[in-house]
């Protein structure tokens, strides 16, 4: 199992959604087979954790202006989509954006493991050092682990990591344990990764010949710290130098390692098979699929933002929407202020009571909870 607690949930509930989705497809097409059902069930939880990824995810690290302005995201009209797929983009992962620039988000790592009740009442709080590598804690609080890692805060974004990583990393029972910045650092002169100013340069900045020509991006005391480290400017690490830098605008990276995580996920976009982004489970035509796709990736919004409409909407047991039987499925319950009868034709009329709108727009998605 893997030893970092925020991936093992994330893992398992994205399994878990390919469950749903094949049980959804099964009572679709009973004339599927095993392996129909289950490769079109992947289509889909690809397609729904592609989404999550560039269009909730990203944003918040690389900037929306950047992602709109290189292609990585698209502001498109209701009921259209992009296939941008392009079969010539090399498909390889950047070797300095897997050892390197993506490895700077180390610094969010929160040292401490949150465990809440349904009611998000905190039930413990753990040391992550003493839990690594321990699965039993996956195991025995799943529920209360999973809603402490959409609850608690992150680490801020910058050149400090906590120190139950910094200190105390994989110690088991010892009374300290690894350095993460030290791995990286290390790992990053394993695999042969040109300097820091190699790639300020290949990035179209300035070509640093003196310490203090890294001053347009890095703070006096930082440069100080790497002039008292390194002999000269072509020494520094990429992984160093790209973590001291000061942020783009409206992103969580500085220019240099920004241009490393654009390029790789422009790569990664324009790259992945366009049966797979878009998948063609023969539910609707492309637009109604990606509305199938994208309309549960936030519960905060199904659910409702506010206690008022979440405690109208839940049934808390099992993390299930309170639903009504009609047509022989579970359908969201009727709006008593609509206007219209509420039919697997309603389309946008506000038929449903739900967080999200587009629960009108696709009411029976409720089927996949």
């Amino acid at each position: 199992m893997d030893y970092w607690h925020s991936n093992v949930p994330l893992k398992i509930m994205l399994l878990t959604e390919h469950n749903l989705i094949a049980d959804a497809l099964a009572h679709i097409n009973p004339h599927w087979d095993d392996e129909r059902i289950f490769q079109e069930a992947r289509r889909v939880a690809i397609a729904e954790f592609q989404h999550i990824s560039y269009y909730e995810w990203l944003p918040i690290f690389l900037g929306q202006k950047n992602m709109r302005n290189n292609g990585l995201i698209y502001e498109t009209t209701p009921g259209s989509y992009v296939n941008d797929y392009d079969s010539s983009i090399d498909p390889r992962v950047i070797n300095a954006f897997a050892t390197a620039a993506f490895r700077y988000f180390h610094t969010q790592i929160e040292g401490r493991l949150d465990l809440l009740s349904e009611h998000r009442a905190r039930t413990a709080s753990l040391r992550l050092s003493d839990w690594l590598n321990r699965p039993v804690v996956v195991e025995a609080e799943f529920d209360n682990l999973c809603r402490g890692m959409v609850t608690q805060p992150e680490e801020d974004t910058d050149d400090n990591l906590d120190t139950e990583i910094k200190h105390f990393l994989f110690r088991l029972d010892n009374p300290i344990g690894q350095d993460l910045k030290a791995i990286d650092i290390q790992r990053n002169r394993d695999h042969g990764l040109a300097s820091y100013n190699d790639f300020r340069e290949f990035c179209g900045l300035k070509r640093a010949t003196t310490f203090e020509d890294f001053l347009d991006l890095i703070s006096p005391r930082h440069v100080e710290k790497l002039r008292a480290h390194y002999t000269s400017p072509e020494d520094v690490d990429l992984t160093v130098g790209g973590s001291l830098e000061a942020h783009v605008a409206g992103a969580l990276a500085g220019p240099t390692f920004l241009c490393i995580l654009t390029e790789q996920f422009f790569r990664t976009r324009k790259m992945t098979d366009k049966d797979v982004a878009c998948p063609h489970v023969q539910f609707g035509a492309p637009a109604e699929q990606l509305t199938e796709v994208t309309a549960f990736m936030d519960l905060s919004l199904v659910y409702g933002n506010s206690d008022q409409m979440n405690a109208g909407l839940r049934t808390f047991s099992g993390g299930r929407m309170i639903t009504e039987q009609r047509h022989g499925r579970e359908w969201p319950p009727q709006n008593p202020n609509a206007s219209t009868v509420c039919t697997m034709s309603s389309g946008n009329e506000p038929c449903y009571l739900a967080g999200d709108s587009r629960v009108n727009q696709n009411p029976g998605l409720t089927s996949l909870q």
